[in-house]
């Protein structure tokens, strides 16, 4: 009879510590599941926008880029690099500015001479 009665406790005992488990894993690919979804869903700030557009456009690796915020290289290029090709030109900063302190009006965008 106490076997009987103990082995009862110890099934019980095992069930409820199976079952634990079992809801620890499934919160955890719940939690897995919602991070992948969050990923997904993801809608890049503006900043992230404009970093992706100099990436893409090849802004940071030119001439004259280095320490220059990409929101201006950005507004630069769009306004004075019409017609340029892909990954030419240079940008110039203005006498006397230093690249951290550039803005869209202290710094052009000069595509280089013509090909013919």
């Amino acid at each position: 009879m106490i076997f009987g009665i103990v082995a009862v406790v110890v099934a019980v005992f095992v069930a409820f510590v199976m079952l634990g488990r079992m809801q620890s894993a499934r919160k955890k690919e719940a939690i897995a599941d919602l991070a992948r979804e969050r990923e997904e869903l993801h809608t890049p700030d503006i900043i992230e926008l404009v970093q992706e557009e100099v990436t893409d456009a090849g802004l940071g690796d030119l001439p004259g880029s280095d320490d220059i915020d990409p929101s201006v290289l950005l507004k630069v290029w769009k306004r004075d690099g019409t017609g340029c090709e892909k990954g030419r030109g240079q940008f110039l900063l203005d006498d006397g500015v230093s690249p951290e302190d550039a803005t869209e009006d202290t710094v052009t965008f000069d595509c280089g001479p013509d090909e013919a």
